[in-house]
């Protein structure tokens, strides 16, 4: 039981990145260029969303 709420807590973030990789892929079947662009600034959505936090200490 223990295992499955360790597994649970990621869900969210794998949802995430399987959004921005289909994302990413409908892109790409549209344009070459669009595919990049989408790529990019989904990229930067991850590396804001998994940079450390500046809180309160």
């Amino acid at each position: 039981m223990n295992k499955l709420k360790n597994i649970s807590q990621y869900i969210p973030f794998v949802l995430i990145v399987l959004g921005v990789i289909s994302t990413t892929v409908g892109a790409f079947l549209v344009s070459k260029s669009f595919g990049f662009i989408v790529s990019g600034s989904g990229l930067f959505g991850l590396a804001y969303i998994l940079a450390p936090k500046g809180g309160q200490s």
